[in-house]
């Protein structure tokens, strides 16, 4: 496909003395220009900005611009990043307008001389070769973040090359140097900015031409295997980020700005420009706000893995995306790396890019993952979606002790994000390990519309493309923590839990018998680059029964960063039978930065205190309770009354005054999809899909009666599609106050692994108001439990729903010790558990969820769909990619009962 654009544009008089440039920030993926009909020039690399000097192509007033865009060219080779194939001119483009002898280029250094407090300024000025140059000089004046001239020089431009720079610039440069005695330092916490104005000075001391540049003091380097950013270890807590908007290619500066604001709201301090360099707006924005970032090369030759980064006969187009990205982007003080690109292989060709990189500029590092490279290439080591042994592996590396940054972890696909507390774990423990960058940050969609009209998130295929990637799942663009339009996924908040700087853990006392644990005693560990504790208050809480009922401000211990101490903190209080008590200690910025929102967490822990003594158990009443017989075992007593089907063991109906409540009790093992087993052929689909389909056989059914109770017990065989049955007992419980079911599923160990034991009910879909005691007000799983907290919390049904594109399994809650789903009216259920529970209620079932693409086709339902599980599995990815799930904690083959109490509520209770 190709693009033809034309425009018109007007050249003042004014701009025929000088030299004239166009500046084309972006075009995918190689283009063409005219000017006036003569041809000016051609370009590749779609991912950094070009110019073209065309002060002989224009005239003054109108001129006419062309160009021909090319979706495919050469420069294809080198661009098979995994994502939408877009083409066109998607930034900006500019007209420079400059003397014939102007400032054509600068390179700053500005770092800190640690460990003192000044600093150092310096930079090597270039100028346009033109008549006169040699007798130019250039004068640079330094600026605080005030506005105030702390320091002002000039040098002249040399006339002559020496055989290194060392000691003075090429020809056509001149060096400048400021020392300073003291100087504020740049980190993602405090973004502190300079500004560099230079001045061009002719042989006659008259001003030329003028340039400036914001600038930030720090310091990247490695010591004893060990990043250190202004001589402290780096943690990078950090996202991968495609350039991408509600529009496609083409971003906003308010999206962009919105982008860092959310991400600074989870703590994360850094990101990775996949896979290629971004526009240069963006470098602004991360210099101003603070984020570090790691440039990447647009080099991605995917397709044929590794063959042309072997062949030299490429080594120049690798040399030359690298040489440019790094001369474009040089002077921003975000950038602490730059990477050699991505899923290429390694070769000759990488080398060669490294060796221009490191003696270019010797401020930052340089990194590549693909294939495994030595230190010849990279100054770290970052596997993507390494698993924890693997981590640990290069860990104990007795050869190479580079510092280990992972470019890739946590893949997100569906729902997925699990085991992410292992990555603070690992944080703490190996001083080499140093963090990485979650795949990724948000979800690449485009806006189609239905055939009604309606807009909705597309991904491949949705626009009847002729061809879409065959290997991976059509929706593998849609891999964020965020939506497109940046709300949050559930993930983000498992995030914003563990990337925090500053967090309380629970403090264990070892001892002979294992380990002890005083629920009140705590330490404290500050992380963070430059905060100290002294810039958070703590509030304690209390919880009686998931219900805060004491709040308390309490005093912190004052740490420095890199400090730990420990804590006490006691709320006296009376235990009352029956209760459970948790304390809950939330941290908070004293003074809100402007990324902050109100009621924005900055970390909390919450411990489980010992329990007031038990309850008095309330005897129910004593009425008789009735039978009637046939197909259906139906029981009465008082205004309750249950149905159970005789040939499948299910309850067709608790009802209260003949208004049915529930009716289900069916086993259950499925679940929507996840980044598990999202499709066919992905990761663990082979061994859940046959739960998709459940056939249920009764072979043995008993009813004994009493005039306090009825008692039905059913044997059940369950049988997944074209697998071994599950044996399970379903047992009924039926008195006047309501109904308690018992149900043990025998799984066999044919099964490694089983999304799900437990039961699926339903109710009227008026029943949406929901409440319950667990786990939340997120939704978690067993391996995504850092942001939930034990409590009391209201919602609906419909909140709990969260539209992830495909639509994906959600809503889960873990360990729920009861939950109530009533209409507006309070009429409706309780249910309790003997033990915790995990459940989600929605209104759509688990086949909805596999059978729709979108948001929009899961039909609408007047049913809601309760499941009450025994276990349920991890959402998985364990920190790497989405299908691996730590052995320990995947539920297969064994025993799982679980017994649970449903009762009416509402005015006829």
């Amino acid at each position: 496909p190709t693009g033809c654009y034309r425009k018109t544009f007007t050249v003042p008089d004014e701009y025929l003395d000088g030299d004239l440039f166009i500046r084309f920030d972006g075009v995918e993926t190689a283009f063409y220009v005219w000017i006036n009909g003569q041809m000016v020039g051609y370009a590749e690399d779609s991912k950094l900005p070009v110019e073209f000097e065309i002060s002989r192509f224009v005239r003054a007033g109108e001129n006419l611009l062309a160009l021909q865009v090319m979706r495919f060219a050469t420069g294809i080779w080198f661009e098979d990043q995994d994502y939408w194939h877009l083409s066109g001119i998607y930034r900006h483009v500019w007209l420079i307008a400059k003397p014939r002898l102007h400032i054509a280029d600068y390179q700053i250094v500005a770092e800190p001389d640690l460990p003192g407090t000044g600093g150092h300024f310096s930079a090597d000025v270039m100028v346009s070769r033109q008549p006169g140059y040699a007798e130019c000089r250039v004068r640079a004046s330094l600026f605080d973040p005030e506005g105030q001239l702390l320091g002002e020089t000039e040098s002249a431009v040399m006339a002559r090359a020496q055989y290194t720079t060392r000691e003075q610039p090429t020809a056509g440069a001149a060096r400048i140097r400021i020392e300073l005695g003291q100087v504020r330092l740049w980190t993602p916490e405090t973004p502190i900015l300079y500004t560099a104005v230079f001045t061009l000075l002719g042989g006659d001391g008259e001003a030329i031409d003028h340039e400036s540049c914001r600038v930030g003091f720090k310091k990247i380097e490695i010591r004893h295997g060990v990043v250190l950013l202004n001589g402290k270890r780096l943690r990078v807590c950090g996202v991968n980020r495609h350039e991408h908007g509600p529009a496609g290619r083409a971003v906003d500066l308010a999206h962009m700005r919105e982008e860092i604001r959310q991400m600074k709201r989870m703590h994360i301090n850094a990101v990775r420009t996949c896979h290629y360099p971004d526009c240069p707006e963006w470098y602004e924005l991360c210099d101003e706000l603070g984020l570090l970032l790691v440039c990447e090369c647009n080099l991605e030759t995917h397709g044929v893995f590794g063959q042309l980064s072997h062949d030299p006969e490429y080594a120049l187009h690798y040399l030359d995306r690298a040489t440019r990205m790094v001369r474009t982007y040089k002077n921003h003080v975000s950038i602490y790396a730059w990477s050699l690109g991505n899923e290429s292989g390694f070769g000759p060709n990488h080398a060669a890019m490294t060796g221009f990189i490191k003696e270019y500029d010797k401020t930052r590092l340089c990194q590549y993952e693909s294939g495994s490279p030595g230190k010849n290439i990279s100054d770290v080591r970052g596997d993507m979606y390494a698993p924890i042994e693997r981590i640990l592996e290069m860990l104990a590396d007795p050869v190479d002790d580079r510092p280990i940054i992972l470019v890739e972890y946590l893949y997100q696909i569906c729902n997925s994000g699990g085991g992410l507390t292992q990555f603070r774990d690992l944080l703490e423990r190996y001083p080499r390990f140093q963090g990485g960058f979650v795949w990724d940050w948000q979800d690449k969609s485009l806006l189609a519309k239905t055939a009604d009209g309606q807009p909705y998130w597309a991904y491949g295929g949705d626009f009847k493309e002729s061809f879409t990637d065959p290997e991976v799942p059509l929706f593998m663009t849609n891999n964020g923590i965020v939506l497109p339009d940046l709300t949050w996924k559930p993930v983000a908040r498992e995030i914003q839990a563990v990337y925090a700087p500053i967090w309380l853990e629970a403090r264990r006392d070892s001892s002979a018998r294992g380990s002890a644990r005083d629920p009140e005693r705590f330490v404290l560990k500050n992380r963070s680059q430059t905060m100290s504790t002294a810039d958070l208050q703590a509030e304690a809480v209390l919880r009686e029964n998931g219900v805060a009922v004491i709040r308390q401000d309490v005093a912190l211990p004052v740490l420095a960063p890199g400090e730990t101490a420990e804590w006490v903190c006691r709320l006296p209080h009376i235990k009352k039978p029956g209760c459970s008590y948790h304390l809950e200690i939330n941290l908070f910025l004293k003074d809100k930065p402007w990324y902050r929102e109100d009621g924005d967490v900055f970390s909390f822990i919450q411990t489980e205190l010992p329990a007031g003594p038990p309850a008095e158990p309330v005897p129910g009443p004593a009425e008789p309770v009735q039978e009637t017989d046939g197909d259906r075992i139906v029981l009465r007593a008082g205004s309750m009354m249950v149905t159970l089907d005789r040939a499948t063991g299910q309850l067709l109906g608790l009802e209260q005054n003949g208004v049915c409540l529930i009716r289900g009790a069916i086993p259950a093992f499925s679940r929507p999809p996840t980044g598990q087993d999202c499709q066919e052929g992905w990761g663990w689909y082979a061994q859940t899909h046959v739960f998709h389909e459940l056939t249920i056989a009764v072979r043995d059914v008993q009813l004994t009666l009493s005039d306090r109770l009825a008692v039905v017990r059913f044997l059940l065989l369950a049988a997944p599609r074209a697998a071994q049955t599950i044996p399970v007992s379903l047992t009924y419980r039926f008195d006047a106050a309501g109904l308690t079911i018992e149900s043990n599923a025998l799984v066999p160990d044919f099964y490694e692994m089983v999304p799900r034991a437990g039961l699926c009910f339903q109710l009227d879909g008026a029943r949406q108001q929901l409440h319950y005691f667990g786990y939340g007000p997120w939704e978690c799983y067993p391996d995504r439990m850092a942001c939930v907290r034990l409590g009391r919390f209201d919602s609906t049904v419909a909140r709990e729903h969260f539209p992830f594109n495909p639509p994906s399994e959600n809503g889960g809650h873990e360990k729920t010790r009861w939950l109530e789903l009533a209409d507006v009216d309070g009429r409706g259920v309780r249910i309790s558990g003997q033990a915790p529970f995990h459940f989600d209620a929605r209104l759509h079932d688990v086949a909805a969820y596999w059978q729709a693409r979108h948001e929009h086709e899961l039909a609408p339902s007047d049913t809601i769909t309760l499941h009450i599980d025994s276990v349920h599995a991890p959402i998985g990815s364990n920190m790497a990619w989405s299908t691996v799930i730590d052995p320990r904690e995947m539920p297969g083959g064994g025993s799982y009962f679980q017994s649970v109490r449903i009762e009416p509520l509402g005015e006829e209770r």
